[in-house]
């Protein structure tokens, strides 16, 4: 029926074309008309076409003006900067070496220069890694020269040159490479070509903006278009101005991000320290690990209302997740907790958890670079951070799945193959990661939806956590959590040479003691044959079933047998159909090179 009336909550083509012509056809003078192939047709196209265009360019527009639904990484980049919230750049990976130099001469000293560089496989690609400052070490008084965690970074140094031109007002300081890693910047000023007197110049955007002088030199970097990166310079009230003729010299590095993470084999390209490879020795400190690739507009959208909370301060555990987050992308998985959560409680600090991709596990001296250069300027005085390692909890799962071979449009061995793909799936999807729980019904649904063919499967638990010897040879007393109730005589481990030079596994006695039990290649020997105590017992440590804690007194390792260095404990829980939980800094996962973590058994069901 016509109307004298136009909807405008229509914004699709189709609909406003319709509309207006509902509303000509309301008007006396057009009642009657065909516009199906009039030219008013298109015309009414055109009106529709850019009342479409308009709505559409004010959808975005309003889209636009908004932190969480703005979709262009200019217009997020912008309104994070008013938050004084800045996106992170690349990070470049680090690694450290020790290298100990033996050449013919002997100098008082020797100097490994900046841009001395090394190379490292990953992945069948070879990256390139760099010194980015000068080191000279002394002679030793055994006519050595020992560079101890000697810091290289991976990238390539790279240079750019401006000279300000005063009466050009449209002149900007743009590096030329978006893949770089801000944090290598260096920004120094040459006062003219003819005055080659420099000064260097500091970013801005770490300094508290209110205690900035108008005669300090400091710089102020942010993300611009496609990606790249400019520097302004000071009005001379916050931070001084540059003058006409005044030199820029920018130094960076160029980096691969995230791709120069966990190398761990270095080769020098060329002489160190003017010594070829025969006359030095070079080992591997810390394999690389910090690299990240750029902030990614999600990760930006969800930080940036978390940092501008935190207020460059770290007093609950969401504001010590953002920060560290926010300096340090590489890290996957973050966990905070207080010393009155802590088993046992600590009062005065607040435990960090922090997880790498897979299980690879931060080096003491990036622990405590966390603490000293992102921790130390945000944390309230009075608590002490704890930086701690994740807790791995590897699950071992077996499943016996029963299907209708007439139903099954494949053979045996590929559905085995694809219900094992979906545990891994599953695990790989929902796992891994702090505060992520095990839900045991999920992962059987998923292995009953693998396939039609599937009546049910029977699926079992089992998980493990691994010691490391800490000393081989020195007695250690080991605290395991599994946080669940334990079967009674489930407890066991791979084997290790004990104090007496056999070889020994743990065994549960069912009552509540754990003891090693003599083995032989590979199996528990019978008669028992247990480790003696000093103390005269058998007893190595207790568990308690209830709470899935086991104490080893006093364990002493000589060694681990099966050629890992760690020893393995297994255990079942009581109730085997049921959800695991991790607490704090537990972490369930499972070791994708064990062919026994996942094992998958089909039985041929058919009813008559």
């Amino acid at each position: 029926m016509p109307s004298d009336k136009l909807r405008i909550t229509d914004l699709e083509f189709d609909e406003i074309k319709s509309n207006l012509i509902e509303y000509l056809k309301g008007q006396d003078r057009f009642q009657d008309y065909d516009f199906e192939g009039s030219g008013l047709s298109i015309i009414l196209d055109l009106l529709s076409y850019n009342t479409h265009y308009m709505g559409y360019y004010a959808n975005m527009l309003g889209n636009e003006m908004f932190l969480d639904s703005s979709s262009l990484r200019e217009s997020v980049v912008s309104h994070a900067k008013h938050l004084n919230v800045h996106p992170f750049s690349r990070k470049a990976s680090r690694a450290k070496l020790n290298i100990t130099l033996n050449p013919t001469d002997k100098p008082v000293s020797l100097t490994i220069e900046k841009d001395t560089r090394f190379t490292s496989s990953i992945n069948n690609t070879v990256y390139t890694y760099v010194t980015n400052e000068n080191v000279t070490v002394t002679r030793t008084a055994a006519d050595t020269y020992i560079f101890n965690d000697l810091e290289i970074i991976e990238g390539t140094i790279l240079n750019k040159v401006y000279q300000v031109n005063g009466a050009d007002k449209t002149q900007r300081f743009i590096i030329p490479n978006s893949d770089i890693d801000i944090s290598t910047l260096s920004v120094v000023v040459q006062k003219s070509s003819n005055d080659s007197e420099v000064y260097t110049f500091s970013d801005g955007n770490s300094i508290d903006v209110t205690t900035i002088k108008g005669t300090d030199r400091v710089y102020f970097l942010q993300e611009v278009e496609d990606g790249k990166y400019e520097i302004t310079f000071g009005d001379g009230t916050i931070g001084r101005t540059l003058t006409d003729g005044n030199i820029v010299f920018l130094e960076y590095i160029l980096t691969n991000g995230a791709a120069g993470n966990f190398a761990s084999t270095f080769v020098a390209v060329g002489p160190v320290a003017g010594s070829d490879s025969s006359e030095y020795v070079l080992t591997t400190a810390e394999d690389a690990t910090g690299g990240a690739n750029v902030q990614s507009l999600e990760s930006l959208q969800f930080q940036a209302p978390k940092l501008y909370q935190a207020q460059g301060r770290a007093t609950t555990k969401f504001d010590y997740q953002a920060i560290i987050l926010q300096e340090r992308p590489d890290i996957e998985s973050i966990t905070v907790y207080g010393g009155e959560d802590a088993d046992p409680v600590q009062y005065g600090r607040v435990f960090i958890a922090l997880k790498l991709a897979g299980t690879n596990l931060l080096g003491i001296s990036a622990k405590e670079s966390i603490k000293q250069s992102i921790l130390k300027k945000v944390n309230v005085v009075t608590v002490e951070p704890i930086i701690i390692d994740p807790t791995f909890y590897y699950l071992i799962i077996e499943t016996t799945v029963n299907y209708d071979p007439i139903t099954l449009l494949t053979d045996s061995t590929i559905l085995e193959s694809k219900v094992e793909e979906i545990i891994k799936r599953y695990l790989i999807t929902n796992l891994e990661k702090f505060n992520q729980k095990f839900r045991y019904s999920q992962l059987v649904q998923d292995i009953d939806n693998v396939d039609d063919s599937i009546r049910n499967n029977k699926t079992s638990i089992k998980y493990q956590q691994r010691i490391r010897p800490n000393i081989l040879t020195s007695p250690f007393t080991y605290v395991l959590n599994f946080n669940n109730k334990l079967e009674k005589g489930s407890v066991s481990s791979t084997s290790f040479t004990g104090s007496d030079g056999n070889t020994y596994s743990l065994l549960d006695n069912s009552e509540g003691y754990v003891r090693s039990a003599r083995t032989t290649n590979g199996e528990v020997d019978r008669p028992y044959v247990f480790l003696t105590q000093p103390d005269g017992s058998i007893n190595q440590g207790t568990i308690d079933y209830d709470t899935g804690k086991i104490t080893l007194n006093s364990l002493r390792l000589l060694g681990v047998t099966d050629g890992s260095e760690e020893v393995r404990i297994n255990v079942t829980p009581e109730i085997n159909n049921s959800d695991i939980t991790p607490l704090r800094e537990q972490i369930l996962t499972y070791d994708a090179n064990d062919t026994t973590s996942i094992t998958v058994n089909t039985v041929a069901e058919t009813i008559i």
